[in-house]
C-alpha cells in the first residue's frame, strides 16, 4: 500500500494570517455606518465587548461542536448581543463585508509554497480540508487561483460546505471518499494540534505538523507537543520529509 493523498490545511500552512488588522478595520467601518443607518448610538466600549463575545461565540461551537458558524449566524450573534433593531439588509452588507474583505486585504502565502506544491502534485492527489472563519470557502479558492496555486488541488474540503470541522472524520472523509482511498494512504499537513494532527491520526492518516508560520495565533502550550509523524518549519523541507515518512512506514516510494 502506498501514500497516494495529501490533505492540506488552509490557514497558517498555505497562507499566513497578514491583513488581519486591515480587514478588522474595514469590517469595524462597516458596521459602524450600518449602525448609524438604523439611527442607533453604540459606545467603542460597547463595540469592542460585543466583538470579543462574538469570536468567543464563534470559538465555542468550532471546538464544543465541531462545526464552525457561517458568518451570518455571528453577525446576528453580535447583532442580537448589541440589542440592534432587526435588519436583514444591514445584517446582509456587513456579512458580506465581512466574508470578503479578505479580496481587499489578502494574507500572504507562506514562503516555498509555490515551489513545492507542483512537486507533490506531480507524484500525489492534493486535496484541502481547512476549516472557515468568517471567510467562505469559494473565497479561499479564489485566493488560491490569485496565487497560482488552485490548480494543484482536486478536492476540496471547507467547513462552511461540509457543516463540520476538525477533528470530525466528516471533514477528511469528503477528500478521502472523493479519491477513493482509504485514510492509510493519505497524509495530512496542517498546523493545529487538536484539529488538523488529533483528526488525521484518529483516522490513522499520516500527519506532518507544520509550524512555520510566524503570523500564527496558535502558539498555545496544548500546540506545542505533537503525536504528528513529523513537524516541519519550512514547506521546503516538505518533499524529503513525506520520503522520508514513506520509507519508516515501509511504503512505496
Amino acid at each position: 500500500m502506498s501514500l497516494k493523498v495529501i490533505t492540506i490545511d488552509f490557514w497558517n500552512t498555505l497562507f499566513d494570517s497578514s491583513g488581519g488588522k486591515h480587514r478588522n478595520a474595514l469590517r469595524y467601518h462597516t458596521i459602524m455606518e450600518e449602525i448609524s443607518h438604523l439611527g442607533t448610538l453604540v459606545t467603542d466600549e460597547n463595540l469592542d465587548l460585543a466583538l470579543k463575545a462574538s469570536w468567543e461565540f464563534f470559538n465555542n461551537i468550532w471546538i464544543n461542536q465541531q462545526r464552525t458558524p457561517k458568518p451570518v449566524e455571528t453577525i446576528e450573534f453580535f447583532w442580537s448581543f448589541l440589542k440592534l433593531p432587526y435588519s436583514k439588509t444591514s445584517i446582509d452588507k456587513v456579512t458580506q463585508v465581512f466574508s470578503d474583505s479578505i479580496l481587499n486585504y489578502p494574507p500572504k502565502m507562506l514562503i516555498n509554497v509555490g515551489e513545492v506544491l507542483p512537486i507533490l502534485a506531480s507524484k500525489y492527489k492534493l486535496g484541502i480540508v481547512s476549516d472557515t472563519g468568517f471567510t467562505p470557502g469559494t473565497t479561499l479558492q479564489k485566493l488560491m487561483q490569485d496565487n497560482g496555486i488552485l490548480q494543484y488541488f482536486t478536492s476540496f474540503s471547507f467547513s462552511d460546505e461540509t457543516g463540520v470541522s476538525k477533528p470530525h472524520p466528516k471533514a477528511f472523509h469528503r477528500v478521502l471518499n472523493e479519491f477513493g482511498v482509504k485514510a492509510s494512504e493519505a497524509l495530512h499537513i496542517g498546523d493545529i494540534e487538536k484539529t488538523d494532527i488529533k483528526g488525521a491520526k484518529e483516522l490513522a492518516m499520516m500527519a506532518i505538523k507544520f509550524s512555520g508560520d510566524p503570523t500564527t495565533t496558535h502558539r498555545d502550550a496544548d500546540n506545542l507537543i505533537t503525536i504528528a509523524d513529523a513537524e516541519v518549519f519550512d514547506w521546503i523541507d516538505i518533499p524529503h520529509c513525506i520520503e522520508l515518512l514513506e520509507k519508516k512506514k515501509g511504503l512505496p516510494v
